[in-house]
């Protein structure tokens, strides 16, 4: 499990390198997430809220868009419907949007994690790529291309664990265990493919390489996401960590193992 734990702590110590390095572009994925969460929050809870309270009226009777009320009761019971109705429907769309928010600040910011990765490398190891705009955008179109197909993997198997699971409940512990270790794996996958990409790889080599550090990449993703658990850290530390923290990881992997030498296999 030597494997597992150099993935696990070469996470953690990717947030130390990028305080130290990077810090300042911890700005954009908190920016990122406020515009986007602000944005749907406010759009599409003016749509479902509404819609909620006319299911309540019409199941109910109750008129809670009538201000007037026959007592003080039935007025308290209508103010303390409709601040539940929009509290619990903010929560939904708050837990909704960090679920996927994940992947969609891999796609957007798919060119940072580019970046940060390749100056990772280059002050770990000293070796500089010269910057070409045609393969910089070939680095971030397959960026994007390795989560999305990841992102649909996983969705995929979700709806297969969950309808699995509502045929045979007692499964479900497991289920859920395995569901989380997949999405460990295709959260270190994402990452580690800048270091590969950046070595000329191609997406059947870079599944091998991704496939022979699998307990690599789950310790890394197994790390990512226990930060992610905290609420903030998810989408403003651990993204830009990772990009760093890959670098770390495959610097230390053994000859044969490590991205410079899978390579000429």
């Amino acid at each position: 499990m030597q494997a597992f734990s150099n993935g696990f702590t070469a996470f953690f110590r990717g947030i130390g390198f990028s305080f130290k390095h990077f810090r300042i572009w911890y700005l954009v994925p908190i920016c990122l997430w406020v515009l986007f969460a602000g944005f749907l929050t406010f759009h599409v809870g003016r749509i479902l809220i509404p819609f909620f309270l006319d299911l309540i009226e019409s199941s109910t009777g109750l008129k809670l868009s009538n201000e007037s009320a026959a007592d003080s009761f039935e007025k308290f019971l209508k103010i303390g419907i409709s601040w539940g109705v929009i509290l619990v429907v903010k929560i939904l769309m708050w837990y909704a949007i960090s679920r996927y928010m994940k992947y969609f600040v891999l796609i957007v910011l798919s060119p940072l994690f580019a970046y940060l990765s390749e100056k990772t490398e280059e002050k770990i190891t000293g070796k500089s790529y010269p910057f070409k705009l045609i393969q910089f955008l070939k680095d971030v179109i397959r960026g994007i291309g390795i989560t999305i197909r990841n992102m649909l993997i996983e969705t995929g198997l979700i709806i297969f664990g969950s309808i699995l699971s509502s045929f045979i409940p007692f499964l479900s512990p497991f289920i859920i265990l395995a569901l989380f270790l997949v999405n460990c794996y295709f959260m270190g996958f994402n990452f580690f493919d800048y270091v590969v990409e950046r070595k000329k790889m191609n997406i059947s080599k870079s599944i091998r390489y991704m496939r022979q550090n699998k307990f690599t990449l789950l310790g890394f993703g197994v790390a990512y996401n226990l930060v992610s658990f905290i609420p903030m850290l998810d989408w403003m530390l651990a993204p830009i960590s990772a990009a760093t923290g890959s670098v770390i990881a495959d610097s230390e992997m053994p000859h044969g193992f490590n991205s410079d030498s899978f390579r000429l296999n």
